[in-house]
């Protein structure tokens, strides 16, 4: 794969030339992104004479445009992420944002989780316990795992972004009392619980949504459960155990001039970075750090990437979308589309457990660490 520095998926390329693989579903994620990025960028253009944004505000995609696979007939999933004072003016830029991006792209589902304000207060202070609703635990989840600030430049870095996503890590890391940065256990066992709620939150709602919704866009539901959805929870495992397999030994900058002397400052600033990277090349890292045996991290690769190439290559034809957004239940197990899914899911899922269980040894470090902190 060429043009390296300007490719969201870098180290997925590096596996691919290991694997002798040509994985051109990725560059057709990255090439159809930078489009709707382009897209998005004139619409926003048209409504950014005067400041669009204030400085309590930003604009944060989620989805396939934070995870840099925006492709054909893919929705926008945006909110104006708000960290201040009550400002009427929200309303109205939360309204010319959703008119600007309606002009281009479809509107994100009706569950009202995305196109609206969210606010840093609930984030921030309501994670667990009665007042932590879904859409409230999915939003929280979603800057760690896949977000990114789109205000008018992309790459735009945004002040009410990072501070309300430190101060997410910082809840998860400093009042974990198990964590242990100084000790032998250092996994976030607050951080890795929440994140596993989440990842059965989404396969409990699916069965849910299938009921409320009689059935329609179930398969590309499914699909993405499959896939996308079982991507991010991968990648934030892989992140909870690299917190031990290689804690961060100093702080090599303290980005918010918060607590210098808190000795998990470095764990923060490593999920931080963490939350900055797509999820795909986050857990390609993890393979190429953790997997030091060349036949076993080619066997995974392969499973992992090759199948989750085939499964982007199948979303960007229009017509399979169109068919698995209509498919019926009933028709399913005669649907090619479907039964590509299907074959390919199963080998993703394989390459993840393979990953994150398969003990070679009883010194399998990563087999280990899932063991116990997945498991029992």
């Amino acid at each position: 794969m060429n043009n390296l520095a300007a490719f969201p998926f870098r180290t997925v390329s590096k596996l691919a030339d290991f694997c002798n693989c040509d994985w051109k579903g990725y560059r057709i994620a990255a090439k159809e992104t930078e489009t709707a990025e382009n897209e998005l960028l004139k619409a926003l253009s048209n409504i950014s004479k005067n400041r669009l944004l204030d400085a309590d505000s930003s604009m944060v995609v989620f989805g396939s445009f934070a995870r840099y696979e925006m492709l054909k007939g893919s929705d926008c999933d945006w909110a104006l992420l708000i960290d201040g004072v009550v400002n009427n003016q929200h309303t109205r830029q939360a309204r010319e944002l959703s008119s600007a991006i309606k002009s281009v792209f479809k509107e994100p589902g009706g569950t009202g989780t995305f196109g609206n304000m969210i606010f840093s207060h609930e984030l921030i202070h309501c994670i667990g316990g009665m007042a932590d609703s879904n859409i409230n635990l999915t939003i929280r989840m979603l800057l760690l795992l896949e977000s990114r600030c789109f205000d008018v430049s992309p790459a735009k870095d945004s002040v009410v972004w990072r501070n309300v996503v430190s101060n997410i890590l910082e809840r998860y890391f400093e009042e974990d009392v198990h964590f242990s940065p100084k000790g032998k256990r250092r996994v976030p066992r607050f951080l890795l619980n929440d994140l596993t709620r989440y990842w059965r939150t989404i396969c409990v709602d699916y069965a849910a949504k299938y009921r409320q919704q009689d059935g329609k866009k179930w398969a590309l539901r499914n699909a993405k459960i499959r896939f996308s959805r079982k991507l991010l929870y991968a990648a934030g495992l892989a992140f909870c155990l690299s917190c031990e397999l290689a804690p961060p030994r100093e702080v090599h900058k303290d980005l918010f001039g918060l607590h210098p002397d808190n000795s998990a400052r470095p764990f923060i600033e490593s999920a931080l970075q963490f939350a900055l990277t797509p999820p795909l090349e986050y857990l390609a890292a993890f393979i190429e750090a953790y997997v030091p045996d060349t036949a076993k991290r080619r066997r995974i690769a392969k499973k992992i990437f090759g199948s989750y190439n085939e499964w982007l290559i199948l979303l960007n034809n229009q017509t399979a979308r169109d068919s698995l957004e209509k498919l019926h239940h009933s028709d399913a197990g005669e649907n090619l589309y479907f039964k590509k899914v299907r074959d390919k899911g199963s080998v993703f899922a394989s390459g993840l457990r393979e990953l994150f269980f398969n003990r070679e040894s009883d010194k399998d470090p990563i087999a280990n660490l899932s063991l116990d902190y997945v498991g029992f």
